[in-house]
């Protein structure tokens, strides 16, 4: 590289100092993908026997009857396809759902629990279904054709129960209800209109007097016998909400306090107000902050970290923060030792895996400043949120991209997206910028171009507060955004923006930098969609020539551009020259990637389609055949991609298009298929 800058990570590429995750192509096409995937990954979807997933919320139910017998009735008797239940946070919606689900494993297959808070966490919900049901598709397929197959299967079964939890709104999951007209749905939602004509609704109330004080005495008892008196009192001041009488239980079963003791505790705050914004209109909040206040009080005296980590929790996805992610807030042991006491007073939910779950109601008193409350002070709470932001950052995966991250990213997706909510976009930083631009890169690798799109919006315009309007970062957030404009057909818009991207580049870095040419060949890859097929090769003739200088006529990213240099030649009909360039890329990639790799036998597919557009049909047919013996060898005769060329004419008459691969090449499925990332 020049002036003696290098790049960190294989996806970098040196810039005068490094300025983030920059497009250089390293997508796989349909037709790579397909080289890599299991058999199963084109065959319908099927569910194993016993599919089950509910959360640990069931086993700590209590009452309820008259609730549960109504939703038996609703399924059974009315025969309602749709449920939604209904009430305040906090209130036991979920544990209620929880609790009804786990008693009709029997009969239904499978029982899933997706947390549905956005459609964003509908989709992934979806995908963790075909997932569950097809684990060798995890990894190689991208999170929409997952979603799809969990829809395809869905709407073709019967005897199956979905759990949509915490919805916000009804329009969120009309379309799925649209499309899955079989099965049984139970929802629950704070949410209290728009679902007539969509489902039956129970509104859920807080428990009767006799069930808040049957939780209460049932979790301070469990270990023998305790003094209960002025049970129902208590219960009572905190409104029988059950999440702030379980927290009030595991305190006193804690701390051995009886409910009389607590009460006076509780009396010291007697005219204290809390604003929780996600439930204004509810004394629940004021509940929860309550029982809060007195639990951290005994919490953080032992262990301040227990404070921090809770107020950091706040700002990440309620359900599930993995361990590893948890670990990176201090060392492993400390951490532990600060969750399994937050857990054992019912702050969190600790699960088997060491995941945690927050309920969304303590999350919200968590990011509400209260400067009567030593808990919750601004300077507190927003040392948490930077936190958690630097936290998010740091497990980014920083390697190639690929198939390889899809897991990481899809385990801190829901946590990203959150903190995106929880967070005012006029008080972004140059990191939230990079973590949000991280994240959309991503989704547009999984064809979330609407999410990517937002994401790489928020992210222009912090950059170009922060860092300024012609800085290299902000111009590949703008590339980002051009990408996404680009694969929705959004054509000429995409065009404009990717000019001011390249113009930015050759102002910030230089005309003569591997992101410069790159962006360049983005560029020409949408005007040759939009027709101008001579501009298209004349501006891929120059970036090409600009990546051999810069990277070397043999690096990777030099020989996709190559390959669509190739494809534009074929496109405006120059098959000769479209012959001797893929020819010459076809020879570098099988030296660097062998004659085997995803790339390489694209390249040799396309040689076969231009062999027989100009007639030369004997040596289409052998290499066509020579393709067909390698994936056998490679891959058996059971591969999709095998089966594929075994039902493909072979090529023994001229043709006017290759039979796979034109145009198709290192990108993702649209107008700027040829180079993507």
């Amino acid at each position: 590289m020049s002036d003696g800058v290098e790049a960190a990570g294989e996806r970098s590429v040196a810039a005068g100092g490094s300025i983030g995750n920059v497009n250089t192509g390293d997508h796989l096409t349909q037709v790579e993908r397909a080289v890599l995937l299991p058999p199963e990954a084109l065959a319908p979807a099927w569910c194993p026997e016993g599919l089950v997933k509910i959360p640990r919320k069931a086993v700590r139910f209590v009452g309820r009857d008259r609730e549960t017998r109504w939703l038996d009735d609703a399924f059974d008797i009315r025969a309602h396809r749709v449920v939604a239940v209904r009430g305040l946070g906090g209130v036991g919606k979920s544990t209620l759902a929880a609790h009804w689900a786990s008693r009709r494993t029997d009969d239904h297959n499978p029982v899933w629990w997706i947390t549905a808070e956005t459609r964003a966490d509908l989709d992934a919900g979806l995908a963790a279904l075909a997932g569950a049901m097809q684990p060798a598709l995890i990894d190689v397929l991208p999170r929409e054709a997952l979603r799809e197959k969990a829809l395809q299967w869905l709407a073709a079964h019967d005897d199956w129960l979905l759990v949509l939890d915490n919805v916000t709104e009804a329009a969120d999951v009309e379309a799925l209800l649209a499309r899955v007209v079989r099965g049984r749905i139970l929802i629950t939602t704070r949410q209290a209109g728009g679902w007539d004509g969509i489902a039956e609704v129970m509104e859920l109330t807080v428990p009767g007097r006799e069930d808040s004080a049957e939780m209460f005495t049932r979790a301070v008892t469990h270990l023998g016998p305790r003094d209960t008196a002025e049970v129902w009192t208590l219960c009572g001041t905190l409104g029988h909400l059950p999440l702030a009488v379980a927290q009030a239980a595991a305190y006193c079963a804690e701390t051995r306090t009886t409910p009389g003791e607590y009460l006076d505790q509780l009396r010291r705050y007697p005219g204290e107000v809390y604003e929780i914004p996600v439930e204004r209109t509810t004394e629940g909040g004021q509940a929860v902050a309550w029982t809060w206040r007195l639990t951290l009080d005994r919490l953080v005296a032992a262990d301040p970290l227990t404070g921090t980590i809770l107020r950091v929790l706040a700002w990440w996805g309620p359900d599930r923060i993995p361990r590893p992610l948890l670990e990176r807030l201090g060392p492993a042991f400390s951490v532990r030792r600060a969750v399994g006491r937050l857990a054992a007073h019912s702050m969190v939910t600790l699960h088997e895996d060491g995941a945690v779950s927050v309920h969304r109601l303590v999350q919200a008193v968590a990011r509400t400043a209260d400067e009567s409350d030593p808990h919750r002070r601004v300077e507190d709470i927003d040392a948490a949120r930077v936190v958690a932001e630097e936290t998010l950052a740091a497990a980014t995966p920083k390697g190639a991209g690929g198939v390889a991250e899809w897991g990481a990213w899809r385990e801190l997706l829901p946590h990203v997206e959150a903190y995106a909510q929880h967070t005012d976009p006029s008080a972004d930083t140059a990191g939230t910028a990079a973590l949000l631009d991280a994240a959309a890169w991503f989704l547009l690798e999984q064809t979330d171009t609407y999410q990517a799109a937002l994401w790489f919006e928020r992210a222009v315009a912090c950059r170009e507060r922060v860092l300024g309007d012609d800085h290299p970062r902000t111009a590949g957030s703008r590339e980002g955004l051009a990408e996404c404009w680009a694969i929705a057909w959004h054509l000429e818009a995409s065009a404009d923006l990717q000019a001011r991207v390249v113009a930015d580049l050759e102002r910030g870095l230089g005309e003569d930098r591997a992101e410069t040419h790159v962006a360049r060949g983005r560029l020409a890859v949408t005007w040759r969609h939009l027709g101008d097929k001579d501009g298209a090769v004349a501006l891929l003739e120059g970036a090409l020539a600009g990546l051999e200088r810069v990277l070397g006529a043999a690096h990777r990213d030099t020989l996709r551009l190559r390959n669509n240099l190739a494809v534009a030649y074929q496109d405006a009909g120059r098959l000769e020259e479209a012959i001797t360039l893929h020819e010459r890329t076809l020879g570098a990639r099988t030296e660097l990637l062998g004659p085997a790799h995803p790339e390489t036998l694209t390249s040799r597919l396309n040689l076969v389609g231009l062999y027989a557009a100009v007639g030369r049909t004997e040596r289409a047919a052998a290499d066509f055949d020579a393709v067909v013996a390698d994936s056998v060898r490679e891959l058996g005769h059971e591969h999709p991609f095998t089966a594929h060329l075994l039902h493909v004419t072979p090529p023994t008459t001229p043709r006017t298009a290759p039979p796979l691969g034109q145009g198709v090449d290192h990108g993702q499925s649209g107008p700027t298929a040829e180079i993507t990332d």
